[in-house]
């Protein structure tokens, strides 16, 4: 008799530029709005963050990556809107 294993779910993950630039912009000031944002929608375990050396988006602001997408210009304002508009999909319940 064989037994079945449910499939587990691979993490997906945020990876935050931490670069030369973005560090001088204070992109690390994103982690904790990030880490908030993943822990209110309940995704502890399913999105993992990861700091980055570079993006290659240095004259474009902040970055950060998901999937194939490197947003870049990301700020306080807006980062709550990226996650929830183009992260968040990506990574709930199936």
């Amino acid at each position: 008799m064989s037994v079945k294993l449910p499939l587990m779910c691979q993490a997906q993950t945020i990876y935050l530029c931490m670069g030369s630039a973005c560090h001088q912009r204070r992109g690390y000031d994103l982690l904790p709005l990030l880490e908030a944002l993943v822990c209110c929608h309940g995704l502890e375990g399913r999105v993992q963050l990861k700091g980055t050396f570079c993006l290659e988006a240095c004259q474009q602001g902040r970055s950060l990556k998901f999937g194939d997408r490197v947003f870049t210009g990301v700020d306080e304002q807006s980062l709550g809107g990226i996650f929830e508009r183009e992260i968040l999909p990506h990574c709930r319940p199936d």
